[in-house]
């Protein structure tokens, strides 16, 4: 059998009632939910075997448990398993790789909710660059990030801290700030979006300060 030969369409079994039912999504409305339920989507019809025996086949080596994992969304599939399943599905991997990663990523963006005020905004971003420097064994120190993105150390603490100046006239400095400090955490251009439309929210409101009631004298 020829390499990347996807499953012929005529063998896929619909969905139907009475019949095998679609299998729960772990992570309904995330990223990875989205992800499992795409891939999931084009597999349909096919059984976890049938896809892993194809697959290691004609791409590569998987197993229908791996094959399972996937398609539920109980983990994130390497890059080359995403192929591989796009290959035996016959479909463009492209759509499948982006919603990896933002499903690999989304679990360190910040709070984006339209309600979200921008105390609540800058926090979480502030949590969201602290989580994204101790996300290896040993955590990025400051000086080594202060470095590979060219600012102050203490620019640097005060970020990752979640301060971040309000008003507009520094709004495009402070998101190449952003920028920089992603890049410098290992965050791909791919999946700066995640973080790029709560920041801009977030940045162009103003704080809201709280009125001093007057005494009773």
């Amino acid at each position: 059998m020829s390499r990347h030969v996807p499953l012929p369409p005529c063998t896929r079994r619909p969905y139907r009632p009475g019949g095998r039912p679609r299998r729960p999504i772990h992570h309904p409305g995330t990223a990875r939910g989205r992800l499992a339920a795409a891939v999931d989507d084009a597999l349909r019809g096919w059984t976890d075997a049938e896809v892993a025996d194809h697959a290691t086949a004609t791409v590569l080596p998987l197993s229908a448990a791996t094959v399972g994992r996937a398609r539920s969304g109980r983990c994130v599939p390497s890059v080359a398993t995403v192929k591989a399943l796009a290959a035996v599905a016959g479909i463009d991997p492209t759509e499948l790789l982006r919603l990896r990663t933002e499903a690999i990523w989304q679990p360190y963006a910040p709070t984006d909710t339209p309600r979200a005020t921008r105390t609540v905004i800058v926090a979480s971003l502030g949590e969201s660059l602290d989580a994204l420097r101790h996300r290896r064994r040993t955590p990025v120190s400051y000086q080594a990030l202060a470095r590979r993105v060219n600012l102050p150390e203490a620019t640097v603490r005060n970020r990752l801290a979640g301060r971040w100046p309000a008003g507009t006239e520094r709004h495009e400095e402070l998101l190449r700030q952003l920028e920089a400090l992603l890049r410098a955490l290992g965050v791909p251009d791919t999946a700066m979006h995640l973080w790029h439309g709560p920041v801009r929210r977030g940045l162009a409101r103003k704080p809201r300060w709280d009125v001093a009631r007057r005494r009773r004298w």
